[in-house]
């Protein structure tokens, strides 16, 4: 990527700690313990000061900060004072873009209507909610501590204060009825004004209690052909509410798609700081990717960054491992990629291009490279067909 040196820079914030562990959660997440406000302070600021000087010592180029995440875990259970002063020294060392997009993760159970004044004033202004499902059974499935209710009277009270509100949902998995499910998600976009909607088929991750359960045969997996219905359905239900499908699972009303994952999914500057948490630089003067990963335990993060900053791990990519992340990120967009933006485009099999070309699946045009979004759903074969040497 080097057609543009000062590319967009985003900062994510994880915050581990919830209410509960969900069993589908592979996330860095934890249950909620007691935590000493100013040393969380000290070491997310270390963290902040430490990379305002790697982007001098290894002249990465910026323009200004122009988005913040914060995610979890539950970002909306951290404490103001935390929110507030990463808020503060992000502006004060990197500067914000006039129009920065500020987001800021939420459960229904956690929705706390004094809390969310309080935040929009500090300069929140997205939230994305995990509402999850629109179910009270398939709720408790999940291990989700809300109701229905519940969801009802956060997104009530939501609007209110934020005019920019995404909403998670999880879908398709073995039990759920499919007509169910399309006319829960029907009622659901009548009665409330959103801006962005994300729906992630369940996935079953190894490490998670869903995972276990599947290895017990407490549960098990649903059937590509009918994980494939619920999906064509679901899209035609979004579209039908005049949601734009941007990506593989994220829809949004016009002027509303999230920009901190764009930033994630053009490969551009992104820095993570929190436990688990990582972030990729643009190297200008070695022209590399740089990975910095942070340590996963809390405790650890916290005793590591008290203070000095240390890292986990800090990798130069290769190229061919830089090639297949902007690659494989920036197909999931349903715009597509510059093929500019490939250190070495022979990454690509172009036999196997014009193949699928062919097919009509991807189509290369004017230097941009995307997948049918007939075809978006086989987005991981594709790849892997596309880059099969």
């Amino acid at each position: 990527m080097y057609e543009n040196y000062e590319n967009q820079l985003s900062l994510y914030v994880h915050w581990p700690y919830c209410e509960t562990k969900c069993p589908y959660c592979d996330f860095n997440s934890h249950v909620n313990e007691n935590i000493d406000i100013n040393n969380w302070i000290k070491s997310f600021s270390n963290q902040l000061y430490t990379m305002r000087k790697e982007f001098i010592d290894k002249n990465i180029k910026f323009k200004n900060l122009n988005t913040i995440f914060f995610g979890g875990g539950t970002p909306s259970l951290m404490p103001l004072e935390i929110i507030e002063k990463i808020i503060d020294i992000s502006y004060n060392i990197f500067s914000f873009d006039r129009d920065i997009e500020i987001t800021l993760e939420a459960n229904p159970s956690s929705y706390d209507g004094k809390k969310f004044y309080a935040l929009k004033k500090l300069g929140i202004n997205r939230l994305s909610i995990g509402v999850q499902s629109l179910n009270n059974r398939y709720l408790k499935f999940l291990g989700r501590l809300h109701s229905i209710k519940d969801v009802d009277i956060a997104l009530n009270e939501a609007t209110k204060i934020f005019d920019n509100i995404s909403v998670d949902l999880i879908y398709a998995f073995d039990g759920q009825n499919l007509v169910d499910w399309t006319n829960e998600l029907v009622s659901f976009l009548s009665k409330n004004n959103l801006q962005h909607l994300s729906l992630y088929q369940l996935t079953i991750e190894e490490g998670t209690k869903f995972f276990k359960d599947y290895n017990n045969g407490l549960i098990r997996k649903i059937d590509n052909n009918l994980a494939a219905e619920f999906y064509d359905i679901t899209n035609k239900v979004i579209s039908e509410f005049e949601y734009v499908k941007y990506e593989v699972s994220n829809h949004a009303k016009k002027g509303f798609e999230c920009i901190h994952n764009l930033n994630y999914w053009n490969s551009e500057n992104w820095i993570g700081i929190g436990p688990g948490a990582y972030g990729r630089l643009w190297s200008s003067e070695n022209k590399n990717r740089i990975e910095y990963q942070n340590y996963k335990n809390p405790k650890t993060w916290l005793s590591k960054n008290l203070y000095q900053t240390e890292y986990e791990k800090v990798t130069e990519l290769n190229n061919y491992e830089a090639d297949a992340d902007t690659l494989t990120m920036g197909l999931r967009l349903c715009d597509g990629i510059k093929i500019s933006k490939l250190i070495n485009k022979s990454i690509i099999n172009f036999n196997s291009l014009k193949k699928l070309e062919e097919q009509k699946i991807v189509s290369l045009k004017n230097n941009i490279l995307k997948v049918n979004k007939n075809h978006i759903i086989k987005l991981n074969s594709i790849v892997d067909f596309l880059t099969n040497q």
